[in-house]
Parts: structure tokens; C-alpha cells; sequence
């Protein structure tokens, strides 16, 4: 009797939705009569709101309570946060069973995680692990809270919600379940990672393991192979064996080089002696720093032609090549197609055949990377400023390239071709000088009679600053006061061409920049060195020393790296990796101005 009762009771209180549902313009799908089976709990919903409400009507007792918690499951979807939550309650005022709790906790926790939440969506999924619970039910419990931990940046609880949501998975959703668990832990270091393995917990232990195996990429070729296959014996039915690729598996297995004469092909003589000294500075100083038996020699490839060098190369039994360093140079050794393996300090847009790896200090990777950070930083509508010359050009096509890889709207850019000009084209970016000229039509059409202020374009989240620390300096001040009080000011970021060392730029505070880690170095041992043995040093003479430092540090893991993608070095240019062309690329970190001073972003 009491269970009719309240029953009557709700059935009465939702009569005005279940009205409405009835009187809906848009068509049902089916009739009242027509009742389908209840859809798993963890299924995308593809009818209305009120279609599940119409279900409801028609329902025996026992589904009525699931197809109504659909409805505001559906209603919470679309957007209806008032209208889902309002069936919410009403549905609690029964006396619930453990499945039906923990619906109506699922339910709630996606409304109050669309409204950013989080935290208080986490709290409402605070399941017993003893309740007995349909697998789709589970299997929606460990997706929200992965979802939630991610969003609040905790990276190890996303990841160990994940591992307990992948026994409910199957197939290719399981295998995207595993990757995401990968990717949550990889940024990780390997000490972090075995930080939180708990005793007898083998899954949770596994992945962090084969995780911490994979960053541990600075130790040598044969300990990591060591390490993997320890680990296999020990997990031998892991979920994470489906991720370790025939990729991983064969680079794992390959030779590293092992040169025994290294010859350094760099322009030691003439225009570029400079930049050749830094990098051969560089080589020396990793060379060292390996104590190794290898006989390393330079050859000036100003003072001899590249058929002549690479004769004498071959001739004395040389088995590696670091350079040239030249575009010119490197096209001239390429048509002569050398049997060693070569990594050259430049790229070209070519395609040959053999053991070829390029490790240029390319701008247009700084710009892919701007693209990448500002939209991971979630910022939109980027606006890039950009001298008119071949670079800026470079950049600003290669920012193109890679936003619209991340997003549907373009970004747009504006080019100027001399100081003069670079007030106006930023007025023109902002749209000011547009609204300027509505103002000016205004005033003649009301004789002048009119109080106004320009207003700038509302709608970019971000400028990219391209150009050098002079034209960055230009800039920065026209962008601050072009933006109008009523838009809030955009983040200005430029690359590590758009500043300069010196300390004390308190008109770039605010400014981000990309740079090597090594450029705001001062306390390690290499940095200390540096400054002793060359004091007056330059930040573009530091840039070329860590490329050489880097390219000899790299010789011994090129093969792995050119076969895994994920396999990567952290370097004095950045943390490193290669590009299916054999192309390293640097990732770089973001820095700040606070105070007149660089500072790490968090």
C-alpha cells in the first residue's frame, strides 16, 4: 500500500512534464503503445527528452523509474539543466535501490560536471564497490570519474579510473581506453610514476611500470631492452601488452650506433665561422662529458669541396657523420649518396634513401608549436603579426598548417613591411581602424554631435608575435593599447627570435615565449661551465652549443627513435624526438615575463 501510494503520489507530480511530452510538436518516433526495451544505462541517447517521457507513461511500474531517469539523463544532455534536474529530484523521493541510487548519482554528477562542477560531481560518485550494479552501470561510473579527475588535472586518478573501467570494455573502445591511459601517465618521470605503485595491486603497478619503463630513455640501449623484458615475465597478461606496438618492439630490438670515428662537417672558415664554433664547442664539450674511446674530428667545409671530404671520409674509415650545417652543403653530400649514417644540422625538402636524420633549429617548428600550446591552453580566434619577409612568411604558413589541423576556424594575420607600418596593420588585426570609420560617419551624420570611443575586436583569445626582439618590443605596447576597455586583453605570445636575455624587459611582463630549457639555465653543472669558458656568450651562440651538445648526445638512440615515435631524449634544445622523415623535433618550454624576468610557466 505504501509503495502505491508513493508512487501516486510522483506519478502526479510529474504530470505536467509527461503533458507536455504528449502535447510535444516535434514527432514521436513511435507510439505510447510501441514500448522498447530499456536501453543499457552507458548508451549514447539518440531520442528526445520526451520520447523517454512518453515511454514512461506507458511503462510497467517496474521500468518507469529507469525510462524517467533517462528523460532527465537526456534533458541534462541537450542542455535543460533545469528541466533534467527537476525530474532528479522528484525521482529521489522514492525509496531507491542501490541501482537506482546510483542512476540518479550518475545522472546528477554529468549535470553538475557540465556546469564545472567538478568536485561536487565527484562527490556524488562515491560508489560502495560492494553494490551489485549492471556492468553499464559500472562502466559509466569509472568514465565519469575519469573524465572528472582529467579535467581537474589529476592525472594518476584519471588513469586509475580508466584502468578499472577497462574490463568493461571490449574491442576497439577498449583498446582507445588503454591509449588514453597511456597518454595520461606519459608526461610523467619515471620516479613519479613507481611513487605510486601500491603493494599487490598488479594492474595499477603494470602500467606504471611499462610507463616509467618508456621515459627511462636517457639510460643505455641494452638496460632498456633488460628492463622491458623483465617486465613482460612479470606482467605476462597485462592490458598494456596490447599497447606495447611491433613498433616499440622492433626498435627495441634494432643496433644503436656505435661510430667509432665521427666526422663533423661544419663551415669553420668565413661568414659562419661563429656559428660553427658554438656548435663545435658543443660536440666537444658532450664528447667529453661521455668519456668515450670515439676519435671525433672536424672538416671545414669551406676549405674543401664536399667530393673531396667525403673521399677522405671513406678512405680513412669514418662510420658516422654529424652535419653539414649548410642547406647548400647538405644537398651536395646527399648527391653523392653516402653509405653512413648522417645527421645533418639543417633540413631540406627532400627524399632519398638511407640512414639520413636532420636536426635543424627550425622556426617554423616554433610556430607549429605556438598553434599546438594555444590550443591547449583552450584560447580561440589567434591573431599572428608578422614582418612581410620569407620568415615571417615560413612561420606564419606553418602556424596555418598546423591550427587548422586543431581547429575549423582559421587563424587570421596580418604582414608589415617596416616599422612605420606595424601601428596600422595591428589597428587593422584589432578592427579599429574599422571602428574608427563607423565613428567618423556617425559624427557626420549627427554634426559632430557625439561622444564615442573606438572598440577593438572581442573575439581573439591570442596574438602570435613573429619578428625579431625589436619588432617584439614595437609591438607588444600597440596591441595593449589598441585593445579596448570593454574586450578582455588577449595573450601575447611570441618565439625565442621575439626577445633577448637581458634582464629587466619590464615592458614585455605578460609576454610567453618559447625557448630551450637550456636558454634559462644558470644552475647546472653544463650551464656553469659555459659561463666560465665563454662569459660574453650570446643566447644565439648558447642555442647553436646546445644543438651540438644534443646531436651528439643522440647518436646512440636515432635508431630506436626513428622507429618509436614515442621514444624520446630530453636535451639541452628541448625534450627530443623524431618525425617519421627522420626529422628531430624539439619540444620546447613556455616562459613568462613577470618582473622584467623569464620565468618557467607552470
Amino acid at each position: 500500500m505504501n509503495a502505491l501510494l508513493t508512487f501516486t503520489w510522483r506519478a502526479a507530480s510529474l504530470a505536467t512534464v509527461l503533458f507536455l511530452a504528449a502535447c510535444a510538436s516535434q514527432p514521436s518516433e513511435t507510439t505510447s503503445e510501441q514500448i522498447l526495451p530499456l536501453p543499457e544505462f552507458s548508451a549514447p541517447l539518440d531520442q528526445s527528452p520526451e520520447f523517454y517521457l512518453q515511454q514512461a507513461r506507458s511503462a510497467e511500474e517496474l521500468e518507469r523509474f529507469d525510462w524517467q531517469l533517462l528523460a532527465a539523463k537526456a534533458y541534462i544532455g541537450k542542455g535543460s539543466i533545469q528541466a533534467g534536474e527537476g525530474l532528479l529530484k522528484d525521482l529521489r523521493q522514492e525509496t531507491l535501490t542501490q541501482r537506482q541510487q546510483a542512476g540518479v548519482a550518475l545522472v546528477q554528477a554529468q549535470s553538475l560536471q557540465l556546469q564545472g562542477q567538478y568536485a561536487a560531481a565527484i562527490e556524488q560518485l562515491n560508489f560502495d564497490p560492494r553494490w551489485s550494479l549492471p556492468d553499464s552501470y559500472w562502466q559509466s561510473y569509472y568514465q565519469q570519474r575519469a573524465e572528472l579527475f582529467q579535467l581537474q588535472n589529476r592525472g594518476i586518478a584519471s588513469a586509475e579510473a580508466r584502468m578499472s573501467l577497462d574490463s568493461y570494455l571490449a574491442g576497439e573502445p577498449q583498446q582507445v581506453n588503454r591509449q588514453l591511459i597511456w597518454q595520461l601517465l606519459r608526461p610523467m618521470t619515471s620516479f613519479t610514476l613507481r611513487s605510486f605503485q601500491e603493494p599487490g595491486n598488479e594492474i595499477k603497478n603494470g602500467w606504471l611500470e611499462i610507463v616509467a619503463i618508456n621515459n627511462e630513455q636517457s639510460i643505455d640501449h641494452e638496460s632498456l631492452i633488460a628492463e622491458l623484458q623483465a617486465w613482460r615475465q612479470e606482467y605476462p597478461e597485462h592490458p598494456a601488452l596490447s599497447l606495447i606496438s611491433e613498433d616499440m618492439q622492433t626498435a627495441m630490438s634494432l643496433s644503436p650506433y656505435r661510430p667509432e670515428k665521427i666526422a663533423v662537417l661544419l663551415p669553420l672558415s668565413g661568414r659562419y665561422q661563429q656559428n660553427a664554433d658554438a656548435i663545435r664547442q658543443g660536440l666537444s664539450a658532450a664528447y667529453l662529458d661521455n668519456k668515450s674511446d670515439v676519435q671525433l674530428s672536424f672538416f671545414d667545409t669551406e676549405q674543401a669541396g664536399m667530393a673531396d671530404i667525403y673521399g677522405q671520409l671513406i678512405s680513412q674509415g669514418y662510420d658516422f657523420v654529424i652535419g653539414p650545417l649548410l642547406k647548400s652543403h647538405l644537398r651536395e653530400l646527399q648527391a653523392l649518396s653516402p653509405n653512413l649514417p648522417v645527421l645533418a644540422l639543417n633540413d631540406i625538402d627532400s627524399e632519398v634513401a638511407g640512414d639520413y636524420y636532420y636536426f635543424p633549429l627550425s622556426p617554423e617548428e616554433e610556430a607549429r608549436q605556438a598553434a599546438l600550446y594555444i590550443h591547449e591552453q583552450q584560447l580561440d580566434y589567434p591573431l599572428l603579426v608578422a614582418p612581410g619577409n620569407s620568415l615571417g612568411k615560413r612561420m606564419v604558413e606553418a602556424f596555418d598548417e598546423q591550427w587548422l589541423e586543431l581547429s575549423d576556424e582559421p587563424a587570421t594575420s596580418v604582414f608589415y613591411h617596416a616599422p612605420s607600418e606595424l601601428q596600422g596593420a595591428i589597428q587593422r588585426l584589432m578592427l579599429t581602424s574599422e571602428s574608427q570609420a563607423r565613428i567618423n560617419q556617425l559624427k557626420q551624420v549627427l554634426a559632430n554631435n557625439v561622444e564615442s570611443e573606438v572598440r577593438s575586436r572581442r573575439d581573439t583569445q591570442a596574438v602570435y608575435l613573429i619578428g625579431d626582439s625589436n619588432q617584439t618590443k614595437l609591438a607588444k605596447p600597440f596591441i595593449d593599447v589598441t585593445v579596448s576597455p570593454f574586450a578582455s586583453a588577449p595573450v601575447l605570445l611570441t618565439s625565442s627570435r621575439g626577445y633577448t636575455t637581458a634582464v629587466g624587459d619590464n615592458e614585455l611582463n605578460g609576454l610567453l615565449v618559447s625557448e630551450m630549457p637550456w636558454l634559462l639555465d644558470s644552475q647546472s653543472a653544463n650551464a656553469v661551465r659555459f659561463k666560465q669558458l665563454w662569459p660574453n656568450a650570446d643566447s644565439q651562440q648558447r642555442r647553436l652549443y646546445a644543438l651540438g651538445y644534443d646531436a651528439y648526445q643522440l647518436i646512440g638512440k636515432l635508431v630506436q627513435m626513428r622507429h618509436y615515435s614515442d621514444f624520446q631524449q630530453p636535451g639541452l634544445s628541448g625534450n627530443l624526438s623524431l618525425d617519421d622523415d627522420g626529422t628531430v623535433l624539439r619540444q620546447l618550454t613556455w616562459n613568462e615575463y613577470r618582473n622584467g624576468r623569464l620565468v618557467p610557466v607552470q
